[in-house]
């Protein structure tokens, strides 16, 4: 799940809500995984409130089970807000396995819709509508206008902009980036690529424990500390980041998550090293050969720290959604992300790793 801000769209159909929706997110949906979006508003001042991304119930989920839990957190949500009277705007979104046949899988998902409905009414929240997207068209569940079309209607965006899109580029806000394109960095290698990743990463774990075992653990991160300064400190040595072997690596993903080491490579941040950091972070990503091991979690927050200190948010959000997946119990991938979303921005964690990072240099060249 996802809180956050909203900017202030003035929102007066279906259609605009659909196009509204990338600025929402900041990110184009078009990637692989689905969600229930849903908005709230101040009927009141007519302004938007929050936002909250759920994950798509899977088959073995109970949808209402579901529904219920999105909109118990919707209405604890808006009572913590109490602003007065309020509404909501649903969003059913498709993913990639979805958006071959839109009218299938909206039909498809029309339970979950239904128990969405359902469930507000119950937890007496009004809702202004339910919606089904995908990429390229949107449905309205419940709606009787014979002017929507039964194979969707097509969504307004930055190639047939629309009045949402039009009025964003006239007050200069960036069309949201491609959540697909984002998320294509971070795919783990397939095939025979992987069986030797796999096969690295499993002779590092044991290789570690051998060198922790003859000298200690703080041996094992200076000795890896080693490795990350020499390629990436001050620009690195210019070594070919793709060139490095899977067992390279591999030590590199095993020794990330122990937290002293992963705390080191938050450092690499200034302006001759983010350009590699950014380079090797999504290497290992995709190196883990797996976007469910545990081991992901720490390139992946590395990823998304990185992104966000280059002003690329939207990235860095998705990289920390995709960490918390593979590893929920990684408070640091949870902490970037209140930290974005409460502040838009990383400046008061760059403050902290800036000065570990002088402590530690200096503790070196002593």
């Amino acid at each position: 799940m996802n809180n956050s801000t909203v900017p202030a769209f003035d929102v007066r159909s279906p259609a605009q809500a659909v196009e509204a929706l990338p600025y929402l997110l900041s990110y184009q949906p078009d990637g692989p995984d689905g969600m229930v979006f849903v908005l709230a508003h101040d009927t009141l001042h007519n302004l938007p409130l929050f936002s909250q991304k759920f994950d798509l119930p899977g088959d073995e989920d109970n949808p209402n089970e579901a529904a219920h839990h999105m909109m118990h957190s919707t209405l604890h949500r808006l009572e913590k807000f109490a602003t007065g009277p309020a509404d909501i705007l649903l969003y059913v979104c498709a993913g990639q396995q979805d958006a071959g046949d839109g009218y299938a899988a909206m039909t498809q998902y029309r339970v979950l819709a239904d128990a969405l409905l359902l469930s507000a009414e119950a937890h007496g929240i009004d809702t202004l509508a339910a919606l089904f997207v995908t990429p390229t068209h949107w449905w309205v569940y419940h709606h009787d206008n014979p002017n929507y079309r039964h194979e969707g209607m097509p969504v307004d965006g930055p190639d047939n902009p629309g009045v949402v899109t039009m009025n964003a580029r006239a007050v200069g806000i960036p069309t949201p980036p491609s959540q697909a394109a984002i998320a294509a960095a971070f795919e783990p290698v397939t095939g025979e690529e992987a069986e030797n990743h796999r096969a690295a990463i499993l002779r590092a774990v044991g290789e570690r424990a051998h060198r922790v075992q003859d000298s200690s653990f703080d041996a094992e991160t200076e000795r890896l500390t080693a490795i990350l300064d020499r390629l990436l400190l001050d620009g690195g040595d210019g070594t070919p980041l793709e060139s490095l072997t899977p067992d390279e690596t591999a030590e590199l993903i095993v020794g990330l998550r122990h937290r002293p080491l992963r705390d080191v490579a938050l450092e690499y941040i200034e302006p001759d090293e983010l350009p590699r950091a950014r380079e090797l972070w999504p290497l290992l990503v995709r190196r883990c050969a797996s976007a469910t091991t545990t081991f992901v979690a720490a390139p992946l927050t590395l990823t998304a720290f990185t992104a966000a200190v280059a002003g690329e948010f939207p990235a860095a959000l998705i990289a920390l959604e995709r960490a918390r997946t593979a590893d929920p119990r990684y408070l640091l991938a949870q902490l970037f992300k209140e930290q974005i979303l409460m502040t838009g921005s990383v400046d008061t964690l760059l403050d902290t790793v800036r000065e570990e990072r002088a402590e530690r240099l200096r503790g070196r060249d002593s």
